[in-house]
């Protein structure tokens, strides 16, 4: 019984392994996208999402950028 147990298994895993090859080609169900068509979501055609990075104007007077600090000292202390 042990000596067949090892060619078996590697007989087993080898036909497994086989099958899993073609496993592509039977999974054809068909996805319904919920908003597919909604251009507030994806945006135009050939155009990015509208859902994307906000971009802010620059800090002109740097008061930003003191308060970031303060915060980030008050989170992170050395």
């Amino acid at each position: 019984m042990k000596k067949n147990f090892l060619p078996i298994t590697l007989i087993a895993c080898l036909a497994f392994s086989l099958v899993a090859c073609g496993i592509d080609n039977h999974n054809n169900a068909e996805l319904k996208i919920k908003n597919q068509n909604d251009t507030r979501i994806y945006g135009e055609r050939g155009e990015p999402a509208r859902q994307t990075l906000n971009k802010y104007p620059a800090d002109e007077d740097g008061k930003a950028g003191v308060k970031v600090d303060s915060i980030r000292k008050k989170m992170y202390p050395r």
